[in-house]
């Protein structure tokens, strides 16, 4: 019998997290993954952070409590992996009126937005063929997070501890008890399922309230270089040699490629951005592992406590795990309770 304290399953950006923290808590465990890419939502992600979203521009859940700890809790995992896949870039979101102009001029002095604006330009900043005549919004707390190469510098971490095994999980062979769980010849105090989508084949999860929701993205090759974030209908991220737009929100199709009618609706947004040339040099997509409320879901499952989960990040997986994957952490080990609002028994049907 070979014993480890917890079982993972699945290596995105929740079971990457969740097994970090735990090994720098002193734990020993085992991460089980396919390690499919291609069906993986993290790697598909555009991987940016930001307070303020949605076509009304406020701030999102929680983000007070998540958004001042992202830039330091990736920068301080940087260096622990000896990677690089973390900037802190601002975003830059244009207005569109001048009515929406003075209505942030407003917020800026409140306490509630005032920590997050960085400045407010009443004209435009001038970027070639960026639509900005009202000038915009540029914020704090953002930035991006290039996922691939987060999730390999974690797999190479694991893999380096001998703490990394691919192999497709058999749901079947696993026996939870009170406090122990056996898998196979392994045993260990629980299993934490963090599979994504994947979940909608788990067992153990049946009846769990999740939404999913597919996302696609396009990469463009054009001489724009800015050295920030644009963001308005779409985001514009520069990367290495190109520039990544998306994106889209579909909880109808849930297939992983790309779609026409996708591609057009991305395309169709960028032209009310930016109006220079340009050329698709690659789309792609994935299915984020939303829930019913936008809440992740956490914790062991009240019937059989040797049994968890940590999934449930959907559109905002690099600003929630930075927060709750510590928190996860400190709860398996009872140091810490899970908020009820993303307590996973909340979502059992």
């Amino acid at each position: 019998m070979k014993e480890v304290d917890f079982l993972i399953v699945g290596q995105g950006i929740a079971g990457s997290l969740l097994a970090y923290e735990l090994i720098h808590r002193g734990q020993q465990v085992m991460v089980f993954d396919q390690d499919r890419a291609d069906r993986s939502s993290s790697y598909a992600a555009a991987g940016l952070y930001n307070p303020i979203t949605g076509r009304k521009m406020v701030k999102t859940w929680m983000a007070d409590e998540l958004f001042p700890l992202i830039a330091p809790y990736y920068d301080q995992l940087e260096r622990a992996l000896k990677a690089s896949f973390h900037q802190s870039l601002p975003i830059y979101r244009p207005f569109i009126s001048i009515e929406e102009q003075n209505d942030w001029q407003g917020k800026a002095g409140t306490e509630m937005y005032a920590p997050y604006v960085h400045k407010i330009h009443t004209e435009s900043i001038g970027y070639p063929a960026v639509v900005d005549p009202f000038g915009g919004l540029s914020l704090n707390y953002t930035g991006v997070v290039d996922l691939p190469k987060a999730l390999k510098a974690i797999k190479d971490y694991l893999q380096n501890k001998g703490m990394y095994k691919v192999e497709v999980f058999q749901y079947q062979n696993v026996k939870s008890g009170k406090d122990q769980v056996h898998y196979g010849d392994w045993r260990a105090r629980a299993v934490i399922f963090c599979e994504g989508t994947g979940v909608a084949d788990n067992p153990f999860f049946k009846g769990l309230k999740m939404r999913p929701v597919k996302g696609e993205l396009i990469d463009i090759k054009t001489e724009f270089r800015p050295n920030q974030i644009v963001n308005r209908g779409v985001f514009m991220i520069p990367r290495e040699g190109v520039i990544r737009v998306g994106s889209t929100y579909n909880n109808q199709d849930l297939s992983w490629q790309p779609t026409t009618s996708g591609i057009s609706m991305i395309e169709d947004k960028l032209g009310k951005l930016y109006e220079g040339a340009y050329e698709v040099v690659r789309a792609f997509a994935g299915v984020r592992p939303a829930t019913f409320d936008r809440r992740p879901f956490l914790g062991l499952m009240k019937n059989q406590p040797s049994v968890g989960i940590f999934n449930g990040l959907g559109t905002k997986g690099v600003s929630l795990a930075p927060y709750f994957a510590p928190m996860m952490a400190n709860f398996l080990l009872g140091e810490r309770e899970i908020l009820p609002t993303v307590d996973v028994n909340r979502g059992l049907i």
